[in-house]
């Protein structure tokens, strides 16, 4: 499969209608109860009691009403059709439950019922069951093991869970994973007065996934702010494609996103480089990057950054004005502000003088701007008058410290006024805890997001930077290089009928080459005259190397001689190899020859290469190359196929970067050669999935303008 065609295979499937889920006009809860504290009866007191605008079918077969609603023994009888049916009963019962309400018109379910996959044994086969029979009957399933779905939406005021009360309305959309850890999001925002438009606990995703949650929260008017907790992604590719077109849309939302599991397991085994350095969690980085989600490490960071992306105003760039009537608050936002990719504001010559007529002598002027201890609010509205007004401003963070004098409410109200006209992000840091309540909720009346220390607002800020750029960035196109596609297959195919699934270095130079690389001159050598003859043709000094089916660690068994200037060393070396690999491996070791290639001028070593994931396919790996590749663990990842401009992002995202751009006095090396051979990788590993991982280690890197080579190449095959 192609780029392309992968790519359109993750778009093939239309985004689904759910919003009978999201709006039904009638509910059936089946599994309803009147004993307090079950899940039966607080879902159908939520939904009675929540102020529900449809109608609430109770379904127990062995009480008459609940809640002074009437019970209905089976949904079968309830005599019209029902939008959504809300289970909470056995296990066991809830196959025959949904086919039941499927017979009656009911298409959207919401299980809450656990007892399936999470258990294993019987539980994964009664999962196996259900999703087949949504699919077999076209029916939306959420869940199961799932707290359920709220709406706080006026017209629809739906509380189809178990949590103990309706959250506040707002502009969040939540979807969760964990049902227990939804409860306790719930509690956070209520504690900071944040609200929700849907919140959803998706569970085991029978059926709706969290790409079909995205999609139908993309696409409520209510919702600006997208938040996830994720343990587990469905599907890679697809989940790139839905958030680009989430984040790059016509009315763009920014997805913030828990991802649990940042271990590395399952690597040990790989045979790789770039399988032994692709653990979950650098799977899970890559996605989320090439996705545009921002990932936040903790609750209350999800909510900081909430907050802060809740403001539509977009900064145009990283330039940021703070302040303050303090100056250590104030060095504290300036040394955030660095340390996370921002800079601050050079005011023009215009704003300091403004600055300077309003303020007393003894302010700073200079950005952050320090207002002194006895700043009251006339003092502040000036101050943020001016830097506002700056045409190099793009972003303001107001500190206020409790003093005697301090108008705490009052500097609220110039600050929730300031940011409502002037057009750039504000973010207010009241720093304190027991003084500020009153001046918190004037903050937050006017929308202007509010941190206790400016560590926290800075970050959120730079979040919200980048998102700025991501969203202004067009989406590039994917690579098409031409290639000969049916050559590498012929090549792979000859190799697994022969048993081989590692394939030597010149198997792999030539299928690389099928595909375009660069790659230093070689040849196969059966004896040391041949070595000769192909050194004299290539030209001295040359490199040699061991070939043989089962011979991948050249250099542990001497197979490896460098810097072989003519032939006579040659004609030893090719001797000495074969002596040496013989006495190490043994006599009946199968050996091809000796590779000749031509010995490369030194330049910066890298390392690319592919690793396949059993569920996402296939993931690029970028970093400098050589013997520490394992050791320094620089390197970036992201998934295959990738757009245009994403090569360059892999590159640029290595700590180790600046090493490439030129050190003292070097010449930058040739980036642009280095973006091409990824996009070739993009291409190769996404066109041939029996590829299950791949090293090109080195790929010799040259100056600006005089290209790269691939010195030597590892692949393995898929059994």
């Amino acid at each position: 499969m192609s780029q392309t065609s992968t790519v359109e295979a993750a778009r093939a499937t239309a985004p689904r209608d759910l919003e009978p889920l999201f709006a039904p006009r009638s509910i059936a809860v089946v599994g309803a109860s009147r004993t307090p504290g079950s899940v039966g009866h607080a879902i159908t007191r939520n939904l009675i009691y929540g102020g529900f605008t449809g109608v609430v079918y109770p379904i127990n077969p062995k009480a008459k009403s609940i809640l002074g609603c009437r019970c209905t023994p089976r949904l079968s009888q309830i005599g019209e059709e029902v939008d959504l049916a809300v289970l909470v009963v056995p296990a066991g019962a809830v196959e025959d439950v949904v086919r039941e309400a499927a017979e009656h018109g009911t298409k959207h379910f919401v299980v809450i019922t656990a007892g399936f996959k999470e258990i294993g044994g019987e539980g994964v086969e009664r999962e196996r069951r259900l999703k087949a029979l949504a699919q077999e009957r076209g029916l939306s399933i959420l869940g199961p093991n799932c707290l359920g779905v709220i709406n706080t939406a006026p017209h629809v005021c739906m509380n189809a869970t178990f949590a103990r009360e309706m959250p506040a309305a707002g502009n969040l959309g939540l979807i969760s994973q964990s049902g227990a850890l939804c409860t306790a999001l719930l509690d956070y925002a209520k504690g900071i007065g944040m609200g929700f438009s849907r919140f959803i606990s998706f569970g085991n995703k029978v059926d709706i996934s969290e790409i079909d949650l995205l999609r139908s929260l993309a696409s409520d008017p209510q919702t600006n702010v997208i938040l996830m907790y994720i343990e587990e992604l469905s599907a890679g590719q697809a989940f790139v494609e839905a958030v680009n077109q989430i984040t790059h849309g016509p009315k763009p939302k920014p997805v913030l996103a828990i991802k649990t599991g940042r271990t590395a397991q399952g690597a040990a085994a790989a045979a790789s480089h770039t399988g032994s350095l692709a653990g979950s969690d650098e799977v899970y980085e890559a996605i989320m990057s090439q996705a545009g989600v921002i990932r936040v490490e903790s609750v209350k960071e999800l909510f900081d950054y909430a907050e802060v992306f809740g403001d539509a105003a977009l900064p145009r760039g990283r330039r940021t004005a703070v302040v303050t009537n303090a100056g250590g608050p104030g060095i504290m936002a300036t040394d955030a502000c660095i340390r996370n990719g921002m800079e601050l504001t050079k005011f023009q010559e215009y704003t300091v003088k403004s600055l300077r007529f309003q303020l007393p002598p003894t302010a700073s002027l200079k950005n952050p701007v320090d207002v002194i201890g006895d700043a009251k609010s006339d003092r502040y509205r000036a101050a943020l008058d001016a830097v506002t007004a700056d045409e190099g401003t793009e972003q303001v963070v107001v500190i206020v410290t409790p003093q005697m004098m301090t108008d705490l409410a009052q500097i609220a109200h110039v600050v929730g006024e300031i940011r409502g006209y002037c057009g750039k992000p504000v973010v207010a840091c009241l720093m304190g805890l027991a003084d500020i309540a009153e001046a918190v909720t004037v903050l937050k009346r006017h929308g202007v997001p509010t941190f206790t220390f400016p560590e926290d607002a800075m970050r959120a800020l730079a979040a919200k930077s980048r998102y700025a750029e991501w969203v202004r960035a067009p989406m590039q196109p994917y690579q098409q290089f031409d290639c000969r596609r049916e050559a590498v297959e012929r090549l792979f195919a000859a190799e697994l009928d022969a048993g081989r699934t590692r394939l030597v270095e010149l198997q792999a130079l030539e299928a690389l080459g099928h595909y375009g690389f660069p790659l230093v001159p070689y040849r196969l050598a059966r004896t040391a005259d041949e070595a000769a003859e192909a050194s004299e043709q290539m030209g001295y000094p040359v490199v040699m190397k061991i070939s043989g089916p089962k011979i991948l660690h050249k250099t542990d068994v001497g197979g490896v001689r460098l810097n072989l200037r003519d032939a006579e060393a040659v004609r030893q070396a090719y001797n000495g190899m074969i002596a040496s690999v013989q006495a190490k491996l043994g006599k009946d070791i199968e050996i091809w020859g000796v590779l000749v290639q031509k010995m490369l001028p030194p330049g910066k070593e890298i390392i690319l290469g592919m690793t396949r994931d059993p569920r996402f396919g296939p993931l690029l790996m970028f970093g400098l190359g050589g013997i520490y590749t394992e050791a320094l663990r620089d390197v970036s990842f992201r998934l295959a196929p990738i757009r245009g401009g994403m090569a360059g992002e892999m590159i640029r995202g290595i700590r180790s970067y600046r090493l490439l751009e030129g050190v003292r006095g070097e010449a930058p090396s040739d980036l642009p050669a280095i973006a091409d051979c990824l996009g070739r990788l993009s291409q190769l590993v996404t066109d041939l999935p029996q590829i299950k991982e791949l090293d090109i280690n080195p790929l010799i890197v040259y100056a600006e303008g005089t290209g790269a080579v691939v010195a030597d190449a590892r692949i393995i095959l898929s059994e």
